[in-house]
């Protein structure tokens, strides 16, 4: 049973992944973790050595956001998928090598601005529950967790490089 709720969880999620907001609606209340200089830190999880949030979770990147194209996750895509918010300038703790920008983001309707990694903007998932999960690796063939070695030119593989991507079956491990 628990597999079934857990199977129509991560299928609604999923089809909000591509949704936009219809006209006239506002984006989700859902919005990433906030806070005066958000740091971007590391932890060891069964993909190696990722990034993570404030919190211990794993962030993400959006293959169609490349080179901080903003936009291309909106509407209910962002209640799945919420930004990594600041308020100040993020910092990045030991292992995160790459350099943290920010961009400007529109998020219930008010201007927001959004951690980038190497040019990346980075999301939380809404479908990892604890730390360090990586739920949201491979979804779609588009998301992939964010490494210390991603680089601006990601394509989606665990190292960053510019290979193929390899999503895990089903894009939430099980």
């Amino acid at each position: 049973m628990q597999r079934l709720v857990l199977t129509l969880a991560g299928a609604a999620m999923l089809a909000a992944c591509g949704a936009a907001s219809p006209a006239g609606t506002a984006p989700p209340t859902t919005s990433g973790p906030s806070s005066t200089g958000t740091t971007v830190t590391t932890a060891t999880t069964s993909l190696g050595t990722v990034l993570t949030d404030s919190k211990g979770f794993t962030l993400y990147y959006f293959l169609p956001e490349k080179s901080s194209t903003i936009g291309a996750c909106t509407g209910s895509c962002l209640t799945a998928w919420p930004p990594l918010v600041v308020t100040g300038a993020p910092t990045a703790a030991a292992g995160a090598t790459g350099t943290l920008a920010t961009v400007s983001v529109m998020l219930n309707g008010a201007a927001a601005t959004e951690v980038t990694y190497n040019g990346w903007p980075l999301h939380t998932f809404a479908g990892d529950t604890a730390a360090a999960q990586t739920n949201g690796q491979g979804v779609m063939g588009k998301w992939f967790a964010a490494m210390p070695s991603t680089s601006s030119t990601a394509t989606g593989s665990t190292t960053g490089s510019s290979s193929t991507p390899t999503p895990t079956p089903g894009g939430y491990g099980y």
